[in-house]
């Protein structure tokens, strides 16, 4: 038994050892990928090159990245890895195999290899970046911080490295630094649409005015934005009505009306869009039209427990306590804590 385990282990071996130094298997495995219907011509074109090529790394690399579009990470992987073999010291083909990686969720080893790319090229922008983003979504803020100052450093003009660090400065709650960022994005690219959105996002919270002129840039940045024609229409919102229900400026709520139009014509599924259309109109007395879109908003949000909420204040509004203790008791059985509903059930029970 022993003796029949070491034959095909030495079997396996060599038919490895054909593979990865071009031998008679690998270019076999390339007309397989040419023949294979379900991939795309130019992954048949770049193993047709390879065939003729098969210790030319670029190549290679460049058939993994069309294999990371087609679909197949597996066969993505392998390339980039024998990239690397044939030139460890190659910044892409690490970043290559991080980001095949990152598509498989495997982000232990995507990070490895990224930190590798860091390592061979410490200039390469797109590694620096590339390790700097990974550190910002896994939270890693003071790493990523590190990493993307020395990016700045590499290259002061950096759009998207900068915007990185202003998003690190906004967790950090410093929104002084995260707007100095984000301005500077802006300053690199006048139509670099997050970094607006952001800006305005900042000026919002404030409700400082300056923020639909972001809102507004980021609309022409992308048109299709539904969360930039959102955002202009909220702001507008906050700007013509109080918390409390008290309209400050009529012409900024039609404002906000015309962009939360936008939004839905974008985004016909916009629950929230439809809810403050709906919050608008109930405090500017038009109780049937709130109720409407309330109604449309919980339809596409069924556990939208504000939504169900204002549905239950309509019918207050109208004597409908029935109905409205209904809703208020929804909303209690969604969000058990939900003071408004309980205040709500409180009024309709006496």
């Amino acid at each position: 038994m022993r003796k029949i385990t070491v034959k095909f282990f030495i079997i396996n071996w060599a038919i490895f050892s054909l593979y990865s130094c071009g031998g008679i298997f690998k270019n076999h495995s390339e007309d397989a990928l040419i023949q294979d219907s379900t991939l795309s011509l130019v992954v048949k074109e770049w193993s047709k090159m390879i065939n003729e090529n098969p210790e030319n790394d670029e190549y290679i690399y460049k058939r993994g990245l069309e294999l990371a579009k087609d679909n197949r990470p597996d066969l993505a992987l392998l390339d980039m890895q024998r990239a690397i073999k044939l030139s460890p010291n190659n910044a892409n083909y690490l970043i290559g195999e991080a980001d095949v990686y990152m598509a498989q969720n495997e982000t232990k080893k995507a990070l490895e290899s990224y930190k590798k790319a860091v390592e061979v090229d410490g200039k390469n922008e797109t590694a620096l970046l590339s390790l700097g983003r990974f550190y910002y979504f896994v939270r890693q803020f003071d790493n990523a911080k590190s990493v993307l100052e020395k990016l700045e450093k590499v290259n002061s003009a950096n759009a998207e490295g900068l915007f990185y660090q202003g998003m690190i400065w906004k967790e950090n709650k410093d929104t002084t630094e995260a707007i100095k960022k984000f301005q500077k994005v802006t300053q690199i690219d006048l139509y670099h649409h997050e970094a607006l959105i952001q800006l305005g996002q900042l000026y919002a919270a404030k409700n400082d005015t300056i923020g639909l002129a972001y809102f507004h840039n980021a609309l022409l940045a992308n048109p299709d934005s539904d969360e930039a024609a959102y955002s202009m229409g909220f702001l507008y919102q906050n700007l013509g009505l109080l918390p409390n229900g008290t309209v400050v400026k009529k012409a900024y709520l039609d404002s906000a009306m015309v962009y939360y139009q936008k939004t839905i014509d974008l985004n016909a599924q916009h629950y929230l869009a439809y809810y403050n259309v709906g919050y608008i109109n109930f405090w500017l007395n038009n109780i049937d039209r709130a109720n409407e879109h309330f109604l449309i908003a919980v339809k596409f949000a069924p556990e939208f427990t504000k939504g169900h909420y204002m549905i239950g204040l309509c019918h207050e509004t109208k004597g409908q306590n029935e109905q409205a203790k209904a809703l208020y008791e929804k909303c209690l059985k969604i969000e058990p804590d939900f003071e408004k509903a309980k205040l709500g059930l409180k009024r309709v029970s006496k």
